[in-house]
């Protein structure tokens, strides 16, 4: 019998050593994890970089717009952006500055075409020291995304197939209008103000998730672990039967 006790207290053992060491799963809203290959651009100043280094800013991505997630580097994202009726550019983006949505997308970017209203100019770099081409009035270019440069805002285009920068001041007046979907990004935001209240925080709610769990499992460890000691306890104070002429029979203070 105590062999047996003892044998079962080993493999209770092993099954709670096993527990313990199984990581914690939770499931959190990773902001980066698109669920439909897409993720959405939530705020006016969001960056398009060349490298994933976060050098060469090109430009701001359009508001309320989408870029398509071909994979991570750090905390930056590689996305494409464009790539239906305009050429498509790969480039980086800061990851925490883009938003899972979870909503069905269709024509996930901007389509706007500009047109040069004075001659233009087109150049390589932000600084527009380096000019690509000159422009003449009334030709049409393809819109990319902006870029503030001192008083005035450069748009990162393409024309005659050459990428570059026009000034603002040398094309019309244009409007970009928000992507269809709902905004939903905004909406989550303004429910959090709405709802929390102007109290002092409660230092329990502001743990992370993964505390409460981790509490919950030592609670269910220590229950285990007491339940089987007690059961191991039980198992090695009980008394072999007691026989009389070979056969068995039961005692009422058996236990001790």
């Amino acid at each position: 019998m105590k062999s047996l006790s003892l044998r079962f207290f080993c493999v209770f053992i092993f099954i709670l050593i096993f527990f313990l060491s199984c990581p914690v799963f939770i499931a959190e809203n990773n902001v980066h994890a698109a669920s439909n290959g897409y993720l959405r651009v939530i705020t006016e100043d969001t960056p398009f970089y060349k490298y994933a280094n976060e050098e060469n800013c090109l430009f701001y991505l359009p508001y309320t717009y989408y870029v398509k997630v071909l994979g991570e580097e750090g905390e930056m994202t590689h996305v494409e952006c464009f790539g239906e009726s305009l050429a498509a550019i790969d480039g980086y983006v800061p990851t925490h500055l883009l938003f899972d949505d979870d909503l069905s997308v269709s024509s996930p970017y901007v389509d706007i075409t500009l047109t040069t209203s004075t001659s233009a100019v087109l150049y390589s770099d932000i600084s527009t020291s380096t000019p690509i081409q000159y422009v003449f009035p009334e030709r049409q270019m393809r819109y990319y995304g902006s870029y503030p440069s001192g008083n005035e805002t450069l748009y990162y285009v393409s024309y005659n197939g050459r990428l570059g920068y026009v000034k603002e001041s040398e094309v019309y007046p244009f409007e970009i209008s928000n992507h269809p979907n709902e905004l939903s990004f905004i909406k989550e935001e303004e429910d959090v103000e709405v709802s929390a209240p102007e109290v002092a925080p409660d230092l329990d709610q502001t743990q992370p998730q993964t505390n409460d769990f981790f509490s919950l499992k030592v609670i269910i460890i220590v229950c285990l672990l007491f339940a089987g000691i007690v059961a191991l306890f039980v198992a090695l104070k009980q008394k072999p039967l007691r026989t009389e002429n070979g056969g068995g029979y039961y005692d009422e203070n058996d236990y001790e």
